[in-house]
Order: structure tokens, then C-alpha cells, then sequence
């Protein structure tokens, strides 16, 4: 199932504009032309919320008094439209269906910096596939940080009986989180030399695909957690916060026991996390009944020639709608559907 058509109205520079949309669409056009902005439309509709502002208001049209935007999806109307006075209005996103149904990887310059940028970026992205593998994840989440904060706050006024009782609470919920966090990673994990397989990969990238490896990090060391927060309580109570926990998990990805981000060039750490997100949503596609969603920005500025061609195939070969913004249309590669604006 993919969005078959979208129609923009007052949505930044479009005023009226409808496109359709296959399983794959490259949309092309000069720096301006407004690729990031039709990218941008696709994902409020699916997420309600833009990945460019967090100002709803910013996206109307100049002179204009709201925002609307339609788009078919599995023969449903989507509908979400914005007033620059009042809350923004849908056909019912805000369901829980709605919020499990759909599962868009946004693919742009700041996601494809995941070897090399902080972990908060891997973490986020982590978490947020995890919120669509068990749905009972985010409470999980959401109460853990709430203990979190609590504790942190009792670190901070040095009172050791309010930090014994959050620490207690803290471990049960955490080892929740890092239970199901190793389970769904590690299924994962297992799939990657199997999936990269199944790519139209060169043979420089058939031999980093052999060399690759998968480390999780649960946020503290072997030993159980509640012994590492004891041996670590002086020094928690000096900084005025936890240092270890699930709040620092990680997953580091290595070649030969390097980390892939010390060993590849810029234009191959883009191409594999390309791969590695295509991994995961692949994922997604097999064991739920999700409508996979990949949003790439700018993929000619983000990878070489060679990269991009790569790129491009391998996408063709995964489950899901592939939307693909690019300034110009590769050479060599056929699409069935292209936006030139």
C-alpha cells in the first residue's frame, strides 16, 4: 500500500498543487523549486508534524490563513489541515491505529550522519522503531524517564532515602526496557547478512557486508545494574544525575572490530546507513502490518555517483514507498514515476 496522490494547498511555496505518487517517486528540480517541502507534506500527513520547524504556522503559504493537505492511502483519504489561530485539524491521526499503521524513515543529511554524530541521534532513532515493534514500549519509556527525573532530583538534594526507593523502581523498569531493546536488536542483528544478500551490491560492498558486526551498548557494563548504581552512587550524587542506564544505550556498528565511521569514506558511511535503515524497515515490513515509508532528501548531495546508483537499486529491492528528492535524474536508472518541478 503506498500514497497514490497528494494535494497541497497554502502549503509553503505550493498554493494549489496535486502529484501522484507510486511505489517509487523521484521528485526533481532546482534548489528552490520546493522537493524538500512536497518531502515535508508526505510526512505531516503521516506523523503530524514536520522534520524541517515545530512551528505548524511557518508552513502556511505567505498572505494565507491555512494549510491543507490530502493524499489516498489505501483507498482512505488523508486529510490534515492547519489554521494559523487555531489547533491543527485530521480525519483521525491521532488514533492509536493510526499511530501504529504507518512507519515513515525520514533519510536526509542529519539522519545520515547516524556513524558519526552523537548518540542521541542513534538513540532516538532506535527507540522510535522500537515504539513500532511493541506498542506497550513508549509507556514503558515514558515511565522510566519520569523515575529518572525523580531520581536525579533526590541525587541533586543529597537525600538518600528518596534515592534508595527511585533506585529500586529505576532497575525494575530498566531492565523492562533492556529486555525487550536486546531481544528486538538482536533479531535484527541476525537478519543483516542475509538482507545485504539479497542487494544488488558490488563486490567492494559484498566484502564489507561480510566484515560487518553489531555491538549493543544497555547503558552500563556486564554487571547488574543495581551494582553498578551502588558503586557509582558518590560520584552520581557529586554530578546531580545517573550516569548509567538505559538512558545511555547504544548500538555501535563495527568492521573487523573498528568502527565502520574510522574505516569508510564519507560517501560509503552514507550508503551503508542507508542500508541499515532499509534493514530495519524491512523489518518492520515482515513481522508487522505497517505501511513502510522511506523519505529521502537531496540523494544526489548526499552520495556520489557510484553511491547513488547503489543506492537506488538496493531501494527497489525492499518492501515499502520509496519518495526520493534529488536536484537532477541519475543516469542508468529507471523510475516509473518522476516529479520535475
Amino acid at each position: 500500500m503506498h500514497l497514490s496522490r497528494i494535494h497541497l494547498i497554502n502549503f509553503r511555496l505550493f498554493s494549489n498543487s496535486v502529484f501522484d505518487l507510486e511505489e517509487t517517486s523521484l521528485i526533481t528540480g532546482k534548489n528552490g523549486s520546493g522537493k524538500t517541502s512536497l518531502l515535508e507534506a508526505v510526512h505531516v500527513l503521516l506523523k503530524s508534524r514536520s522534520f524541517r520547524t515545530s512551528s505548524m504556522n511557518s508552513l502556511i503559504n505567505h498572505k494565507q490563513d491555512n494549510f491543507i493537505l490530502n493524499a489516498k492511502l489505501e483507498g482512505k483519504l488523508l486529510t490534515f489541515e492547519k489554521k494559523r489561530r487555531n489547533t491543527a485539524k485530521n480525519n483521525g491521526y491521532k488514533t492509536e491505529e493510526y499511530k501504529y499503521r504507518n512507519f515513515p524513515i525520514l533519510i536526509n543529511n542529519f539522519s545520515l550522519a547516524f556513524l558519526e554524530a552523537d548518540k542521541e541521534i542513534r538513540r532516538r532513532f532506535l527507540d522510535y522503531f522500537m515504539f513500532h515493534v511493541k506498542h506497550d514500549y513508549i509507556n514503558s519509556q515514558r515511565k522510566f524517564k519520569k523515575i529518572l527525573a525523580t531520581r536525579n532530583r533526590a541525587l541533586k538534594k543529597n537525600n538518600e532515602e528518596e534515592i534508595n526507593i527511585w533506585t529500586k523502581l529505576l532497575v525494575d523498569e530498566a531492565e523492562k526496557i533492556t529486555k525487550n531493546r536486546e531481544e528486538i536488536f538482536n533479531k535484527v542483528i541476525a537478519k543483516v547478512p542475509e538482507f545485504f544478500n539479497k542487494l544488488p551490491l558490488d563486490e567492494r560492498w559484498k566484502k564489507i557486508a561480510s566484515q560487518l558486526s553489531f555491538k549493543f551498548f544497555k547503558g552500563w557494563d556486564q554487571e547488574e545494574l543495581i551494582e553498578v548504581l551502588r558503586s557509582n552512587f558518590q560520584d552520581d550524587m557529586k554530578r546531580g544525575f545517573t550516569k548509567f542506564g538505559p538512558q545511555r544505550f547504544d548500538l555501535e556498528i563495527n568492521i573487523l572490530k573498528n568502527k565502520a565511521g574510522d574505516v569508510l569514506s564519507r560517501g560509503e558511511q552514507k550508503l551503508l546507513i542507508l542500508l541499515i535503515f532499509l534493514c530495519f524497515g524491512e523489518f518492520i515490513s515482515e513481522h508487522t502490518e505497517k505501511n513502510v515509508f522511506y523519505l529521502i532528501d537531496d540523494a544526489s548531495a548526499e552520495f556520489d555517483e557510484e553511491n547513488l546508483i547503489l543506492a537506488l537499486t538496493s531501494l527497489e529491492k525492499v518492501k515499502g514507498q520509496k519518495i526520493i528528492s534529488s536536484i537532477k535524474k541519475p543516469e542508468n536508472i529507471k523510475l516509473k514515476s518522476v516529479i520535475d518541478l
